[in-house]
């Protein structure tokens, strides 16, 4: 990625992020599992979701925790050597709860399309999100 893919990543998120963590969080979640309900399996708010949806507080705690992890990332693409240990230690332990790597793709799919819905769009913006997915994704598989 260059320097202005990696820009419209760092706004775009800023963005997202200024319309709340929680809110964000929801968004991503609930489109992974209108993608593939039998994901929701590998959450330990599973039950709790059953019973209160986006209202639990397992969840929310859950939704904002990883779009504290999504910012994270966005905030190392300028320093890959500090950040690609992070995501390789982020995929083993994903590996643990039994995420798979199709999973990968939905969750890639699903952050984009929040981030289209809840920006009104990304324009330019969607291929380096691509990117930044692919970088992710790979290397937390590896």
């Amino acid at each position: 990625m260059d320097d202005g893919e990696i820009a419209m990543v760092e706004t775009s998120w800023a963005r997202a992020v200024a319309l709340g963590e929680e809110t964000v969080g929801t968004l991503l979640f609930s489109r992974i599992f209108e993608l593939a309900p039998p994901m929701l399996e590998l959450f330990s708010f599973r039950d709790e979701f059953a019973a209160e949806g986006v209202a639990g507080a397992r969840f929310k705690a859950h939704a904002v925790g990883v779009v504290g992890m999504v910012s994270k990332a966005i905030g190392g693409l300028r320093d890959l050597d500090k950040l690609v240990p992070v995501l390789v230690d982020l995929g083993a332990k994903h590996e643990g709860y039994g995420v798979l790597p199709e999973h990968y793709d939905v969750v890639g799919r699903a952050l984009v399309d929040t981030l289209e819905k809840g920006l009104g769009g990304l324009g330019p913006a969607k291929d380096a999100w691509m990117k930044v997915w692919a970088l992710v994704s790979k290397t937390m598989l590896n």
